[in-house]
């Protein structure tokens, strides 16, 4: 077998980042309703507990009306991940820095689009356009984190040519 250039690894490497990505989402989507929240259910007890003293019984207005968010917060940040590998990826294509962007955030509302849908068919979940929303500004911000990096990196290699 031929051997691959570095390039092709990397691009390679940069693809499989993004398959564990939609495989992870897939994994939890594939989550029966019962199942996601008491796993949700479970981290909101954690992050109450961890900055209050009471007991969890104590707690649990405040577990009940955080739940929902941590939900939420759950999707935009793996979505925000996925923005970063996306853009990550497709940084080593031949396109113009704006039709990476777009590429990007196209790829990640497309793939919360599917995640929705395979959400519908799974006993106890449901899909929400909301949901497509949030992931899609999760998509969005990962993308600006990445730019945000790459322009400090870039910074901070004319400050040390200098």
């Amino acid at each position: 077998m031929k051997n691959l250039d570095t390039k092709k690894q990397i691009k390679i490497f940069k693809i499989l980042l993004i398959l564990i990505w939609m495989i992870v989402i897939f994994m939890f989507s594939n989550e029966k309703g019962a199942k996601s929240t008491s796993t949700s259910r479970k981290v909101t007890e954690a992050i109450v507990q961890t900055v209050s003293s009471k007991s969890i019984e104590e707690n649990e207005p405040i577990i009940v009306s955080l739940d929902k968010v941590i939900r939420k917060l759950a999707h935009y940040t793996i979505y925000t991940i996925g923005g970063i590998v996306i853009f990550n990826y497709a940084k080593t294509t031949e396109k113009t820095k704006k039709e990476k962007i777009l590429y990007s955030i196209a790829f990640g509302a497309c793939y919360a689009i599917t995640d929705e849908i395979h959400q519908f068919f799974v006993s106890g979940r449901s899909a929400r356009i909301f949901d497509v929303g949030i992931d899609t500004l999760g998509v969005i911000t990962g993308i600006l984190i990445y730019l945000a990096i790459m322009k400090i990196i870039e910074t901070t290699k004319l400050k040390i040519q200098e």
